[in-house]
């Protein structure tokens, strides 16, 4: 198979204020390109498959970030302000993992690991005056559908560092989900209940 196309964070996009009458509330899911043992990235492949979805009157954009430690966050910070999304789901693939899981921390840390251009941090520490770990602000229980679970260590590479920088100064509702290697109906159907629960939340507070 061939790598995904990386999306390039400074490309122009449509978008519109968050505060906007009428516009549908915006979910932005995000998976990683191809980095070392991993060319097709499968949390990449599900955002592009993902991309222009509507479930529950909630509009579904997917993008693809490098896997380069300057360059990841940058990237979504660019689609968070082309977008104005109400939330930020993040995934990442974890070759060990058996099933889709709800990370429920970022850990304030980065391993010392090459990354896609073969680079390695700048820093063992995301942020030098950050606490030690951040809570995800996903609504997990509402995300705990078949075929999901948690999990409390996120790595050290860059799932966990973006998941981090989101926890520190993303949108209300944001997190990060490692998925298997795998195919699996879970990842869909976590990204549809997410959906759910935001178009119930912006209908009890009439946003």
């Amino acid at each position: 198979m061939t790598a995904p196309i990386i999306d390039d964070p400074g490309a122009p996009r449509a978008s519109s204020p968050a505060s906007a009458p009428g516009r549908a509330p915006r979910l932005l899911v995000t998976g990683f390109g191809p980095f070392p043992g991993i060319t097709d990235n499968p949390s990449g492949r599900f955002a592009r498959e993902i991309d222009g979805a509507r479930v529950a009157g909630v509009a579904i954009v997917g993008r693809v970030v490098p896997v380069e430690w300057g360059r990841a966050w940058p990237a979504i910070v660019a689609h968070l302000e082309a977008l104005r999304p109400e939330a930020l789901l993040m995934l990442g693939v974890a070759r060990d993992r058996e099933q889709v899981e709800v990370e429920l921390w970022g850990r304030n840390h980065n391993h010392p690991v090459a990354d896609a251009a073969d680079a390695l941090p700048a820093e063992p520490l995301i942020s030098p005056d950050g606490p030690e770990t951040r809570p995800s602000r996903l609504p997990v229980e509402a995300l705990m559908v078949p075929g999901v679970g948690r999990s409390t260590d996120a790595g050290g590479y860059l799932c966990n560092h973006v998941l981090y920088r989101a926890l520190e100064s993303g949108p209300p509702c944001c997190g990060f989900v490692h998925v298997p290697a795998f195919e699996t109906p879970a990842t869909r159907q976590l990204v549809d209940a997410l959906a759910r629960w935001l178009a119930a939340e912006r209908a009890v507070t009439g946003g």
